[in-house]
């Protein structure tokens, strides 16, 4: 073999190896970024889902409370059935192991059912909100996983930690100026 030839046959194996190198890269890429795009695109149906299932099971609730006098016995059972069942679909919706944001929405949800009979309107102003914020702190997480990438532990705390800390200072805002009223 001459000079030629092994230079010819080293750069033909450089080639193949760079060629290979980068089909390697690029189908991980192309991997990571479909499982990016498909993680986002179902956290924004999840948060769409959601925020229909509070808003129509708020709107039956304040719905029933106005009419509660004027419904037939069949159309009371109706309106049961139909809070009952969005107030189920909106709780499997929720983590049951996060206790400020999901298991309040829960137990919000719950406390409108009790009060279905009563003005319910200040436990749905808090239900709605809590969830708000909780639709926030989701829009957020979407936006930055599309921006970033898949987000590490510490990165989603640190967006969990910032709108807990919004929400709070929204509720004690709300207490003093309760006070102030007083």
């Amino acid at each position: 073999m001459t000079n030629i030839e092994i230079v010819t046959l080293v750069g033909i194996g450089l080639t193949f190896i760079v060629g290979s190198i980068n089909l390697y890269i690029t189908f991980n890429n192309s991997k990571k970024t479909t499982f990016i795009n498909s993680v986002t695109a179902s956290r924004i149906k999840y948060i769409q889902e959601l925020r229909e299932s509070i808003s129509r099971f708020c709107a039956l609730a304040t719905s029933y409370s106005n009419r509660i006098s004027k419904l037939s016995y069949e159309q009371y059972w109706e309106l049961h059935k139909e809070s009952d069942s969005l107030k189920y679909l909106i709780r499997l919706y929720l983590n049951p192991m996060d206790d400020y944001w999901d298991n309040q929405i829960i137990l919000l949800t719950n406390e409108v059912m009790l009060k279905s009979d009563k003005d319910p309107s200040e436990t749905i102003e808090r239900l709605i909100e809590l969830t708000q914020f909780l639709l926030k702190l989701e829009w957020e997480g979407a936006k930055k996983e599309s921006e970033v990438g898949i987000l590490t532990h510490k990165q989603k705390k640190e967006i969990y930690d910032k709108y807990v800390a919004l929400h709070k200072s929204v509720i004690t805002s709300k207490n003093v100026d309760k006070n102030k009223i007083n």
